[in-house]
C-alpha cells in the first residue's frame, strides 16, 4: 500500500475515532488508529468497535484499573484488530492476577493486563494460558535490580502462546547477547536486543549485520539521527526491517501531520506502526510480531504524554 493512502487512512480512522462518544484523546486516537489501521472496514465502523470495547473493558475490569487513560484505547484498538473480544481479555487477566502469588515471579504489570493482551492472541484456555506464562517469566525474570515488568510480561506471554521451551528461550538470548557483547555499537543494547533476537527466532550474527546497515541509514538521515536510538534499531533488525524499510520511515515520520501527537521517538514508532502495518509477517496471527506492535505503541504513547499521564496509565489495581 503506497504510504500517502497509509497516512490518508491512518487520518480518517483518526478522525473517525475522535468523532465517537466518549473519545479518545488526540495521542490516544492516532495510536488507536495504528492498531486498527490494517483491519478490514470502514474508519467508522471501525471506530465504534472500538468505543463500544473499550466500553465494555470500562465495565468488565473497572475504571481506574490498569490499563486507563491513552493505553486502554490502544487496547481496545490491538484487541479489534486481532478480532478477540473484551471477555477473553478480562478471563485472561483474571487468571494471571490470581496465579502470580503462588508463581513467585512479582506481581505482573499493570495488574496482568499487559500480559492478558499478549495471551489474547492464543487459543489456550485461561488457566493453561497463565500456567505457560508464568513457566516462561520464571525463567526469563531478570534480577530485582534490572527487572521492568512491562518488558517481561510482554516478552514471556508472547513466548508462552508460541508454546516456547523456556530452556531453548534462555539459550536463545544468551547467545544473541554475546554477539552482540562484540561489537561497541550494540554492547550497551545487547540484553534488548538479545530479547528481541529470541523473540522472532532470527539469527544473532544476520541480526548484527542487517543492525550496521541500517545504523548507516540512520546516520546520513537527519530526520532519524535524533529520532531513532541504537537500541531500537536493532530491535527493528531482529524484527526483519531492512534499509528500505528505514528510507520509508523516514519519509512517513516527514509527511506525519504536525499534530499527530507524538515527538521525537514517539514519531518514529508510530512511522514504524504504519510501515509494518500491511506486512505478512506482522499480522496479529504472527504472536512474535503482536507483542512488537504492543511495545511500540506503549512506548510511542508514553514518549507522547506528560509524566502525570504515564503514571496512571501504568498503575495497577
Amino acid at each position: 500500500m503506497a504510504i500517502h493512502v497509509k497516512l490518508a487512512r491512518l487520518e480518517a480512522l483518526k478522525d473517525a475515532l475522535r468523532a465517537t462518544k466518549p473519545r479518545p484523546d488526540s495521542t490516544a486516537a492516532w495510536f488507536t488508529a495504528s492498531a486498527l489501521l490494517p483491519a478490514d472496514g470502514a474508519p467508522e465502523t471501525l471506530a465504534e468497535d472500538a468505543r463500544v470495547l473499550h466500553g465494555v473493558l470500562v465495565d468488565r475490569i473497572g475504571r481506574h484499573s490498569a490499563p486507563t487513560g491513552a493505553l486502554r484505547w490502544a487496547y481496545a484498538g490491538v484487541l479489534v484488530r486481532a478480532g478477540v473480544g473484551a471477555d477473553r481479555f478480562a478471563a485472561l487477566r483474571d487468571a494471571v492476577r490470581e496465579g502470580w502469588k503462588a508463581s513467585e515471579t512479582g506481581r505482573p504489570h499493570a495488574g496482568g493486563s499487559r500480559a492478558a493482551l499478549v495471551l489474547s492472541a492464543g487459543e489456550d484456555a485461561p488457566e493453561e494460558a497463565a500456567r505457560r506464562f508464568f513457566a516462561m517469566k520464571a525463567a526469563l525474570n531478570p534480577p530485582w535490580w534490572r527487572r521492568d515488568t512491562q518488558v517481561t510480561d510482554t516478552y514471556a506471554a508472547a513466548h508462552a502462546v508460541r508454546a516456547d521451551d523456556p530452556r531453548v528461550v534462555a539459550q536463545a538470548r544468551a547467545r544473541a547477547e554475546a554477539v552482540f557483547k562484540e561489537d561497541r555499537r550494540t554492547r550497551g543494547h545487547r540484553r534488548s536486543g538479545g530479547r528481541a533476537t529470541a523473540l522472532h527466532q532470527a539469527e544473532p550474527r544476520t541480526v548484527l549485520k542487517r543492525f550496521l546497515a541500517l545504523d548507516a541509514v540512520r546516520k546520513r538521515e537527519r530526520i532519524l539521527r535524533h529520532r531513532v536510538g541504537r537500541a531500537l534499531l536493532l530491535e527493528w533488525a531482529a524484527q526483519g526491517l531492512e534499509e528500505g524499510d528505514l528510507d520509508v520511515i523516514s519519509q512517513i515520520i516527514d509527511e506525519l501531520p504536525r499534530n499527530c501527537g507524538a515527538s521525537g521517538e514517539g514519531r518514529a514508532r508510530l512511522a514504524y506502526l504504519v510501515q509494518t502495518s500491511d506486512r505478512a509477517d506482522l499480522t496479529p496471527g504472527a504472536v512474535s510480531a503482536l507483542a512488537a506492535i504492543i511495545a511500540a505503541q506503549t512506548a510511542a504513547i508514553v514518549a507522547a504524554t506528560s509524566a502525570t499521564t504515564v503514571a496512571t496509565s501504568s498503575a495497577t489495581s
